[in-house]
Order: structure tokens, then C-alpha cells, then sequence
């Protein structure tokens, strides 16, 4: 009886051990998968990106690692990913998925000429099926409304705030975020500083997103003055241009 008592207990701590091998196993796996995503999505960044625009002739020509990195984001499961891993993850799926769309579309003027761009064509995460409009608005806003996401995001078009050459990291999620709220709000093409007329205009992005940056004048000029590295004076006037929906296409020589 007791030696039976014994192989039980035994045959339970082997299951044990076993189970917690395989989950073992199982995270080295997930986080050399992760690894392998940030190197492949840096690497097209890198070489892909110049001041905000996309090489995307070059990345037709050869959109083996790219494909690769759609396949990565189809595996993933974002319920298993921390609040910084999630962040991190969903800018760098969401920029990529952007430009996988551009490229099998290429040549194209604009994102906006194409049929449901970013509402009707789906990708996979998961298990989960997403159009781009869905992994922005109910994915990523639906868990954070951190307005720094906006100047992170790609939307394929030369109104977008500068898209970034360098992979967004879960350990640095939050400096990058500021850093590159930061760079888009200090640049002359995206936020139009007139100090002599006392004026500054906005990208639509601000007028689109007000709940994001605030409503009032008052409140996007406060807004401004966080990330300026010459604060204006509340009393400037505030107008809105056209967004340039033209595609942020860098043909390189």
C-alpha cells in the first residue's frame, strides 16, 4: 500500500516536473521569437526608412524579410504580452502591416485611393482577424489613450508625423514615445510655427484626435509647450492645414 502511496506521489511530481519543462521550453522559444521579431523589424527600418519615407520599390524588390515578420505577427498572442511588450509590439506590428499593404499594392499615389486600406483588409494576430483600423482604434487606443501614439504610428502618407528608423523596444517603450512626440512636434513641416505672425498650424491629426490633445486652443497650445523646445505663447492663434495624403514614398536614386 505504501509503496503504491509512493509511486503515485512520484508519478505526480514527474507530471509536475514535466509541465513546468514545457512551459519552460516553451517561454525560451516565445522570447527567441521575440527576439528575432525586434532584429527583423529594426533591420527594415533601418535600411528602409530615410526622414519619414519608405523605400518601398526596394522592398517589393525583395519583401523576403518582411513577409517574414507579417508571419511572426500572425503567430503571436497579445494576451500573453505585459502592458510595455504589448505597446511595443502593436506600434511595430501596426507600421509593418502598413507597409506590407503599401507594398503589395505598389505603385500606388495614396492609401486613401485604395479601397478600405485600413477598414477592410484583415491580417491575422492571434487568433484574432484585424483590419488596421481595428488593431489602432480598438486594440491599441482601446487599452492605452496615450496621445504619444500617434507620433508612432504610420499611415503611409506624407501628413504623417516622421516614422522612425529604430525598432520600438518594450524596455524603452516609454523614452521612445517621448522621444518621438518630441522630434514630430519640433518639426517645422508637421507642427508650422509662425513666430511673427504669432500663429502655429496643426496637422489634422490634432483636430481628428481632440480628445487626445484637448479641444480648446488653450489646451493644444499647453500640449505643444510640453514637447517645444521654444514654448509659445497661449495668446498664438491656432488653424489646422490639409492633411497630404500623398504617399510617403522614398524613391531612392
Amino acid at each position: 500500500m505504501l509503496c503504491h502511496v509512493i509511486g503515485v506521489m512520484n508519478l505526480k511530481a514527474m507530471k509536475t516536473y514535466l509541465m513546468i519543462l514545457v512551459l519552460s521550453v516553451s517561454s525560451v522559444i516565445v522570447k527567441a521569437q521575440d527576439k528575432e521579431f525586434y532584429e527583423k523589424v529594426n533591420h527594415i527600418t533601418s535600411m528602409y526608412i530615410n526622414h519619414g519615407l519608405v523605400n518601398y520599390t526596394a522592398l517589393q524588390a525583395a519583401p523576403t524579410e518582411l513577409n517574414a515578420v507579417v508571419d511572426m505577427i500572425k503567430k503571436t498572442e497579445l494576451k500573453t504580452l505585459n502592458d510595455q511588450e504589448f505597446v511595443a509590439f502593436v506600434i511595430n506590428a501596426y507600421n509593418m502591416l502598413v507597409i506590407y499593404n503599401v507594398v503589395n499594392s505598389y505603385p500606388l499615389e495614396s492609401v486613401i485611393k485604395e479601397n478600405g486600406f485600413f477598414s477592410d483588409k484583415s491580417f491575422s494576430i492571434g487568433k484574432v482577424v484585424l483590419s488596421l483600423d481595428d488593431l489602432e482604434k480598438k486594440i491599441l487606443f482601446g487599452k492605452s489613450k496615450d496621445s504619444r501614439l500617434h507620433f508612432a504610428l504610420s499611415c503611409a502618407a506624407v501628413g504623417c508625423p516622421p516614422l522612425s528608423k529604430t525598432v520600438y523596444m518594450p524596455q524603452t517603450i516609454n523614452e521612445q514615445l517621448d522621444e518621438q512626440a518630441t522630434i514630430s512636434i519640433n518639426d517645422p513641416d508637421f507642427i508650422r510655427v509662425d513666430r511673427t505672425k504669432k500663429e502655429v498650424q496643426l496637422s489634422q491629426i490634432f483636430e481628428w484626435y481632440g480628445l487626445h490633445f484637448g479641444s480648446s486652443k488653450k489646451q493644444q497650445i499647453a500640449y505643444l509647450n510640453r514637447y517645444l523646445k521654444e514654448p509659445i505663447d497661449e495668446s498664438y492663434k491656432v488653424k489646422f492645414y490639409q492633411y497630404d495624403w500623398n504617399l510617403n514614398d522614398w524613391k531612392k536614386p
